[in-house]
């Protein structure tokens, strides 16, 4: 995977993963976008606007938001999360 996330602001839409999760309360989802100057985090209950985070490039695997999206993703659908 290319260590510059540079190619990302050529991206008409930036990469991004949704996943859900059932729960006995109703669900929960887990959002992440890469973006040139890091990855945004989005999770909470289902219907609700959750709560987030960024991680600047520094903070990101190999400084690249993209592989750091893929490595957080592949955690959750190990935990029982799906793609949506």
């Amino acid at each position: 995977m290319v260590a510059n996330p540079s190619y990302l602001t050529n991206c008409a839409h930036p990469p991004s993963v949704l996943l859900e999760k059932s729960t006995p309360h109703g669900g929960k989802f887990w959002k992440a976008v890469a973006h040139p100057s890091g990855l945004a985090l989005q999770w909470g209950r289902l219907s609700t606007a959750g709560q987030g985070r960024v991680l600047d490039l520094t903070r990101c695997a190999r400084s690249n938001p993209v592989q750091e999206m893929m490595d957080r993703a592949l955690a959750k659908i190990h935990e029982g999360y799906r793609l949506c």
